[in-house]
């Protein structure tokens, strides 16, 4: 079991100290906390990093370790430093922000405190690490601010270096943070109101001081971070107010990352474009189920499930970020579906791009060695594009291998095919290209053979034939002999050590022996770790080629993807117009196509001299499907992917709402009905004749009438609005309005009824249903026979029916909203109160008559 403490810092203590922060190593553990507030330490000491005090009780608390204390009588906890990576992630996970102190010198060669320095700084929206991160899910980190009623927001991928800015207005914030869904979100420290929405949205917030968030801040920290003497090359002015976002995130990460040196990585920023991508809420993201299921969260059966057969985890990460924000622009839309086009023709080239693999610049040494052999690929990348399609990419790599190149070479001829994780302990580079490190190498090799004649030396002359000579990290070199042969130890041995059946000593030989072999080894160390900081900044001054290779390598992987889906599923290229038109031939729901195999039944439609389509028939039936099947079509086909479909034309939307079924928000102090009518609020307050907008069951969540007139005047107002809609709803007297309006029609979903049985054909046609074969349902999922049979009387006396072909009912239900019946215009017009109790039952009898 390995040591838990550098017992030799502990030589500073008095006897008899009262205070437990008094020694040495505490006092230094105590500055390091001081500087970095906010963060739980993680303290390198021996074989083991250990929290103290409050964080030791925090985060054993919370991923479960095992809290301990010091003789002193300070709680603490720890864990294994070749075990970091895994607890850093759980620590991460947990929300917390970490400071990782390290030790700076070999403990064994310290001369009093062991020099220490807080090596990372980690929070949940800086991480870079691939072991540390989600694969392929993008963890942004956003700074936000406020200029009158708009949000500034500064946001940043550190493993890409992408950064990003954009305003909103403020009463959109809280639905872009859900849309964004940042790892950790950066407020001012004395903007409560903004810290209050950010904790809402994203469980890391963290503080800045106020005055980094100002325009004069953001012009000089940006200036500053990418070297140059103006900001009008990134499409800002000196005055812009996306600086103040911008300089309250560049100075977080300075002080997280160890100054703004470690940024040089970053690419410059860019202003998004909201007219260059289709708007997505975080309520149709999820109601979409693009990325995560509505029931269970989980990633399976999803969008993104189906497509991700991306090879890198950039690939990956841009993937996610194209199904986001999907094109709005038809040229770039039509650009991707050009190089997909390209790639489906040839599986063997598909082939070997999605084979390939490419590293961003992590500086550590399996990292390096798998950047070099990356950048090696990259003319096998290139021979693998088609010459149509993607030779814009193809000149990117090759004016970008051209500079590459010799890095790659470099990288390959120095370093490993297996590199070790860390450099701790050297062994990065190979033997033969460095003069010293050989040298220092050569020491240790010949330490080996030393030792084992050195043993064999020892045993014949004290006829100790059992005696070993061992080496551990705590206690060094040591000769180990067993108690019982104890008294044939000579005079020369130095007792160091007693175990349970053996002792262990030190000769004056031995010991000049560690002396020199620990001198070589650290030597050697050493002397890697300068060949490493030269390798890495050579490296550094290739960033931008770097991040731009990985950004075109990101790009191909998901576009082969793409194509590789296309082929396996018997997708089509989608034709995408500026009308706006939506023509579906043999559609398919692109997961459940895939679920139900060879079952699934597909739909077309025809929207192109109607804007809005009603959808009756029973539950089950498959409206719901069909309406998402429909939007996730148009988004596949936006983010530049083949569609599911026989045939497919699609014009350009510039938003996709859904209303798909709400959940009750009780905690928030929403109930069902009122969700709904928030997500139809926005949907009528901002959909536009471009958007894509589908509706399911509007107006269910209250009594019949009401809900049926806010569906009538809800459809009403979107015919007139012209977006392209489809609305599923139980309310049959909707379908009337395909009389009143030109731009409405008629869809229904085929059932077959037989001896009171009902057959779902999944199949829509146009028209109408008018039923809804609710009762059947019913009985399908299970409710008790007596309960299905008593709702089937109910349902008999409560329809209204009339006794003879031909005669009006008494309250039609498909003229709900047209002029009242006589009967019911007479009865409203009757004085009750001045008449007599004779003249009401004549009325009544006259009333009665004319119903026959």
């Amino acid at each position: 079991m390995p040591q838990r403490t550098a017992l030799k810092e502990e030589k500073g203590k008095s006897k008899g100290r009262s205070d437990p922060w008094a020694t040495p190593a505490m006092r230094q553990y105590r500055r390091f906390k001081e500087q970095h507030p906010g963060c739980v330490l993680l303290f390198r000491m021996g074989d083991f990093y250990e929290l103290f005090d409050e964080d030791a009780r925090l985060v054993a608390a919370a991923i479960g370790l095992t809290l301990t204390q010091r003789t002193t009588g300070i709680d603490m906890a720890g864990v294994p430093h070749h075990a970091i990576e895994g607890y850093l992630k759980k620590m991460i996970d947990a929300g917390f922000k970490v400071a990782v102190c390290d030790q700076l010198e070999d403990a064994a060669l310290a001369r009093g405190i062991v020099e220490r320095g807080v090596t990372r700084v980690l929070t949940p929206g800086t991480l870079v690490d691939e072991s540390l991160l989600d694969d392929g899910q993008p963890n942004r980190l956003i700074a936000v601010t406020t200029c009158d009623e708009t949000a500034l927001l500064a946001m940043v991928e550190l493993s890409t270096g992408e950064v990003e800015l954009t305003a909103v207005p403020l009463t959109q914030l809280a639905e872009e943070f859900a849309r964004l869904e940042p790892a950790e979100i950066v407020v001012g420290d004395e903007d409560e109101d903004l810290a209050t929405l950010a904790a809402a949205a994203c469980r890391s917030v963290s503080r800045q001081p106020s005055w980094s968030f100002s325009t004069e801040e953001g012009l000089r920290v940006v200036t500053r971070t990418w070297s140059v003497s103006s900001v009008a090359g990134f499409g800002l002015a000196d005055d812009d107010p996306l600086l103040a976002a911008a300089g309250g995130l560049l100075t977080y990460l300075a002080h997280t990352q160890g100054g703004s040196e470690s940024l040089a990585h970053l690419a410059p920023p860019r202003r998004a474009s909201s007219s260059s991508h289709v708007a997505l809420d975080a309520t149709t993201l999820r109601a979409l189920e693009v990325e995560q299921t509505i029931r269970g969260d989980r990633n399976d059966g999803t969008l993104r499930s189906v497509l991700s057969r991306c090879s890198t985890a950039m690939g990956r990460r841009l993937l996610r970020n194209w199904l986001r924000e999907p094109l709005a622009q038809r040229g770039p839309i039509e650009a991707r579906h050009d190089a997909v086009d390209a790639l489906l023709a040839d599986a063997t080239q598909r082939a070997h791009l999605l084979d390939g693999r490419v590293a961003t610049c992590r500086l550590t040494p399996r990292d390096t060695r798998a950047l070099g052999t990356s950048i090696a690929m990259i003319p096998t990348i290139r021979e693998a594009l088609p010459a149509e399609g993607l030779s814009a990419a193809a000149a990117a790599l090759a004016d970008h291998q051209a500079m590459l190149g010799p890095l790659a070479e470099r990288i390959l001829d120095q370093c490993v095919e297996s590199p070790p994780a860390h450099l701790r302990e050297g062994g990065l580079f190979r033997d033969g290209f460095d003069d010293r490190l050989d040298e220092a190498r050569s020491l240790q090799r010949d330490a080996g053979s030393w030792l084992a004649d050195y043993q064999a030396t020892l045993a014949k002359d004290s006829g100790i034939a059992s005696l070993k000579v061992g080496f551990n990290k705590v206690f060094g070199y040591y000769i180990e002999v067993t108690h019982a042969q104890a008294q044939k130890v000579p005079d020369s041995f130095v007792r160091k050590q007693t175990l349970k059946n053996a002792e262990r000593y030190i000769t004056p030989d031995l010991k000049d022996h560690e002396e020199r072999v620990l001198g070589a080894q650290a030597a050697a160390i050493a002397r890697e770790q300068e060949l490493f900081a030269d390798l890495c900044a050579t490296i550094a001054d290739r960033i931008e080629e770097l991040g731009a290779v990985a950004a075109v390598i990101a790009e191909i992987d998901v576009l082969a993807c793409f194509a590789e889906v296309a082929a396996r599923y018997d997708y089509c290229r989608p034709a995408m117009v500026d009308e706006p038109v939506l023509v579906i031939e043999e559609g398919r729901h692109p997961v459940l196509d895939r679920l139900l195999a060879e079952r699934f039944v597909p739909n077309g439609c025809m929207l192109d001299a109607h804007t809005l389509a009603l959808i009756t028939g029973p539950n089950m039936a498959g409206k719901s499907t069909y309406i998402r099947q429909l939007a996730l079509l148009v988004l596949m086909a936006h983010a530049g992917c083949f569609v599911p479909a026989a045939s497919a034309t699609i014009g350009v939307v510039d938003r996709i709402f859904t209303r798909v079924g709400a959940s009750d928000e009780l905690h928030a102090g929403h109930s069902t009905f009122m969700v709904e009518m928030v997500e139809t609020a926005s949907i009528l307050n901002n959909a536009t004749p471009s958007s894509l907008v589908i509706l399911d069951e509007i107006g269910r969540g209250t009594s019949t009438l009401d809900g049926l007139s806010l569906a009538w005047a809800v459809a009403e107002a979107l015919a007139r609005r012209g977006c392209r809609t489809f609305f599923a709803t139980h309310y049959h007297e909707l379908t009337d309005l395909a009389d009143r309006h030109d731009t409405v029609m008629n869809l229904q979903v085929l059932v077959r009824e037989h001896e009171g049985e009902i057959v779902f054909l999944h199949r829509i046609q146009g028209g109408s249903s008018d039923r809804s074969y609710g009762i059947h349902v019913a009985r399908i999922a299970g409710v008790p026979a007596d309960v299905v049979s008593r709702a089937n009387e109910l349902l008999a006396t409560l329809s209204v029916q009339t006794d003879a072909p031909g005669h009006a009912p008494v309250l039609p239900q498909g003229d709900l909203f047209a002029t009242p019946h006589p009967i019911v215009q007479r009865l409203a017009g009757l004085d009750l109160e001045g008449m007599t109790p004779l003249e009401a039952f004549d009325v009544l009898r006259d009333l009665v008559d004319s119903a026959r």
